[in-house]
Formats: structure tokens, sequence, C-alpha cells
């Protein structure tokens, strides 16, 4: 009798073991899919709705898959190695933390914001249900012999890069409403150029309730297109999550 009982607790354990590894850091599979669509949305965004789709689920997507082994630690969605110095550095995993610095990127690259303080409410909002759906999947750090604040914080700061880039990006990318169509004169252009990114912008004069000339980021087409002292039309559109925003047509 204790032999079949041992037995099966065996089985049990190894039944756990093998599904563990399903959890987070075994999760590659979908860290690899993520960093792979991650970096063909920022240097070849098309399909451009159907990329950002499919990246902004891919956080909510591994929280549930590494919340399926039974509300793990939070503390297993972030790997902790050791530095050049021997220092603990703090890892989130690649599906919650490139995914969201890639939207965020890819939110300055291609929108205008009218108002920044309308991403407020709507990004708060998303951040809360973000956190409360992280509680639900996975438990509180009970013990580590590492850093429980640095855990948390690392998390924490992905999460909410992600919830407030993913609101505006989605009140942007899924924004169906008429535009208010405003006209506007090129009084210059200019590129910037970084390390990995150039940006290209156009100086237009005072339109709507921009009172002050200002740059507006244009893609390099429309870039090559647009000429100095040229009149041109710019959309004010309503906004998914009524956070207005503009682009030059």
């Amino acid at each position: 009798m204790k032999t079949a009982l041992t037995k099966n607790k065996i089985k049990e354990k190894r039944s756990k073991v093998t599904f563990s590894k399903l959890t987070f850091h075994k999760l590659n599979w979908l860290e690899y899919i993520t960093t792979g669509l991650g970096l063909w949305f920022l240097f070849y965004p098309k399909p451009y709705e159907i990329l950002f789709g499919v990246l902004l689920c891919m956080p909510i997507i591994g929280l549930l898959i590494n919340g399926f082994s039974g509300r793990p630690s939070i503390a297993t969605l972030v790997d902790i190695s050791k530095d050049d110095d021997g220092n603990d550095k703090y890892d989130v995993a690649d599906f919650i933390d490139f995914a969201a610095w890639i939207i965020f990127i890819r939110v300055l690259i291609d929108y205008e914001f009218e108002s920044f303080f309308s991403i407020i409410i709507p990004g708060t909002i998303a951040f809360f249900m973000m956190m409360i759906f992280l509680l639900v999947t996975h438990k509180l750090i009970d013990k580590t012999s590492k850093s429980k604040t640095w855990i948390y914080l690392s998390l924490i700061f992905n999460v909410f890069l992600y919830s407030y880039a993913g609101t505006y990006g989605a009140n942007c990318v899924y924004d169906y409403s008429k535009p208010k169509v405003y006209n506007a004169k090129v009084i210059n252009k200019s590129i910037s150029k970084g390390r990995r990114h150039t940006a290209y912008y156009v100086k237009v004069t005072p339109w709507g309730n921009h009172y002050d000339t200002e740059e507006i980021s244009v893609a390099k087409s429309q870039y090559d297109e647009i000429q100095i002292g040229q009149a041109i039309k710019i959309d004010l559109k309503k906004g998914l999550f009524n956070i207005p925003w503009y682009y030059i047509e």
C-alpha cells in the first residue's frame, strides 16, 4: 500500500515538475516570439494593426500561461543574475518588458499627443487593471534571498510602461473616428539622427488650438514629399479612449 502511495506521489511530483517547466524562463518560446515580433514591428511595422495587436496581447498571454502552474510567486516573472561587478541584475520577462518598450518606442515615433494630460485617466485605469490581473494570476513574494523591493519595482515599472504605452497606442491604432481637418503651412524641415533611429520633422505654422509654431514627426516618405512653404492638412482625431491625437495627411 505504501509502495503504491509512494509511486503516486512520485508521479504527481513528476507531473508538477514537468508542468512547471512551462513557467516563465522555461517559456523561452514565448520570449523568442515576443522578441521577433517586437523587432519586426520596430523596424518594419507592416501590417501595423495586426503586429500591434499581437504584441499588445503578449504580456497578458505570458501572465496567463505562467499562472497556470497554480499562481506562482511574482518573483517567477523576474530573472535575477549577476552583472560584471557581481551585483544582482533584475530582468523582467521579455514577454512583458520587451513588448512594453517596443510599443512605447513606436508610439513616440508614430503619434503626436494633443494633450499629455488626457492620457492620465485611461492609462491609470489600464495600469490598475493589469495590476489586478497580475495579482489574480500570481502570488505575492513569500520567501526569497533577493531584494523583494527591486523585484517589485522592476516589474511594476514595466507594467506601468506597458499600460500607458499600450493604452495610447490602442487609442490611435484602433481609432476610426472622423478627423477634424486644419490647414497649416510648412516653414522648415529637420532630421534628428540617433544611434539606432532617425527622426524626421516638419515645422508648421499655428493651427487649431496650437497657437505657436511646432515640429511634427513624419515618416521619411512624407518628409521627402513635403516642401518648405507648402500648405498641408493636419487631421485631429478623437481617439478610441477620448485621447486626442493628430497627424499630417
